[in-house]
């Protein structure tokens, strides 16, 4: 029986946070250039009408299993889309429902597959069960990062190693003069009592007073803008950005100095529109991802003032080897879970 989507992806997606929205633009626009059609792509979405409009693929909602097993057993794949989707910092409500759409597709004929993904932390033996089954029916899996790699490798499971797909987009970056220096900044919620945030705005604000530094503040989601205004009492900050989409990820680093943030994705925003930026690892895979570019870290301790003025800028041909890298996985990953040879025939670009 001929099936209607080639792919269903499946990720953190129509929660509005602009990390797992780039991270779903990326994959759909790799399937294009890998020859897929918008009418053969499926995303599975809090907000299905809002992907739709957004992405210009087909979407259902990924709280109604009906329409999820219905999607399913029309598509001949099932990808497990980037992020951390695996993990129970918080609980273990996200590794059960991937782990459950995951036999779900094994059960529509879709096959699964995974890339970019990051998997941990996995503290307690019921998360790391539902993550090692769930991956072990992926017929690919590539993660993005050396610990999830070795975390995997714990798991009795072999994978491999590709950048965070936001690599492959394409940033048409702005040449402006730039006539007042600003630090552009990220806080994010976090689970425990070190306010992290609130030494990480006060450290950037008294950096900004010493070296006449506009301030400007980056949410990644409500929830980022949320934390914010809890610290408004800490900090006096000149803008506030919520970018919704990537036009908007980019105008939100114009004219920016440099960078200091909490969120993966704030870091990668960062080095792509060529922005020197320190990285607070407060999540394991920020870390992994500073390490691997050689990004400096503060972690509350220490003076911010000399790592902000001794930072370099990412080269740009550091980004295009990562995003050729990544589109060379992700083909590979493609063509081996749907088997069709017409894959290998697509110009690396």
């Amino acid at each position: 029986m001929a099936r209607k989507y080639d792919l269903v992806i499946c990720g953190y997606y129509g929660f509005d946070n602009l990390g797992d929205e780039l991270i779903c633009l990326a994959l759909i626009e790799m399937a294009l250039e890998a020859g897929l059609k918008k009418d053969r792509i499926c995303v599975l979405s809090s907000d299905p009408r809002k992907t739709k409009s957004r992405f210009g693929v087909a979407s259902v909602n990924r709280w109604n299993i009906l329409e999820v097993l219905n999607a399913l057993r029309q598509s001949r794949s099932f990808l497990l889309g980037g992020g951390g989707l695996f993990q129970d910092s918080t609980s273990l409500r996200s590794s059960l429902y991937y782990w459950g759409v995951v036999l779900l597709a094994q059960v529509a004929g879709a096959v699964p597959w995974a890339f970019g993904q990051s998997v941990g932390p996995l503290n307690s033996k019921a998360a790391r069960m539902l993550a090692r089954d769930a991956l072990r029916r992926c017929r690919v899996r590539f993660v993005r990062d050396e610990a999830s790699k070795k975390l995997l490798a714990s798991l009795g499971l072999d994978s491999k190693i590709a950048p965070d797909p936001v690599f492959y987009l394409k940033f048409d970056k702005p040449d402006k003069e730039v006539f007042k220096k600003t630090l552009v900044f990220n806080v994010r919620p976090t689970r425990d009592d070190k306010g992290m945030s609130k030494l990480l705005v006060q450290n950037v604000e008294l950096f900004a007073k010493m070296h006449e530094y506009d301030l400007r503040a980056i949410c990644m989601s409500e929830e980022d803008l949320l934390e914010l205004k809890c610290l408004e009492s800490f900090v006096k900050f000149d803008d506030v950005v919520v970018p919704k989409d990537l036009k908007d990820a980019i105008l939100a680093f114009e004219g920016a100095t440099a960078a200091v943030g909490m969120r993966l994705h704030f870091c990668i925003l960062a080095l792509m529109n060529q922005v020197p930026v320190i990285a607070v690892p407060y999540d394991p895979k920020v870390r992994s991802f500073a390490s691997k570019w050689n990004i400096p870290l503060w972690e509350g301790e220490g003076d911010l003032d000399r790592k902000i003025t001794g930072i370099r800028k990412a080269k740009p041909e550091e980004i295009a080897t990562a995003r050729k890298t990544l589109q060379e996985a992700f083909f590979l990953a493609l063509r081996t879970t749907l088997g069709d040879e017409k894959f290998c025939s697509v110009s690396l670009n």
